[in-house]
């Protein structure tokens, strides 16, 4: 008994520093494009993400030919693949404000075969102190 006394502690302790963790790694906005353009508004310190939409198991992807400067990209996912070739899948681009003021961030969709892209999208960003 008194061992699963300790486990369920420890099971608990865990839960509770994981809970902590994520409640720190919240996201202040989410930006999905309507079309090629628009601007998301945010304070320093917040986190945000960006939601683009890729075809799975082809060979364009998104990548950003200009980053930046009032924030920081932390990490960029797929998400699960999708059971049909070509269907789309979320990929999501995770960003944190860092400094006050505003600049843009190009996402290209393109195949790292071709030199042209196929589609260019801007993100305006604003960071309010």
């Amino acid at each position: 008994m008194k061992k699963y006394n300790s486990m369920l502690i420890l099971l608990l302790v865990l839960l509770g520093f994981g809970q902590h963790a994520s409640a720190q790694k919240t996201v202040a906005a989410v930006v999905k494009f309507t079309g090629n353009d628009t601007s998301v508004t945010i304070r320093k310190g917040d986190n945000f993400l960006v939601e683009l939409w890729v075809p799975n198991r082809k060979d364009y992807v998104w990548s950003m030919s200009k980053t930046a400067a009032n924030v920081k990209f932390t990490r960029s996912q797929i998400g699960e693949a999708a059971t049909m070739p070509g269907q789309p899948e979320q990929q999501l681009w995770f960003f944190k404000a860092s400094t006050a003021g505003t600049d843009s961030i190009r996402f290209v969709y393109k195949s790292p075969y071709q030199n042209e892209a196929a589609v260019e999208k801007l993100l305006r960003i604003i960071v309010e102190k």
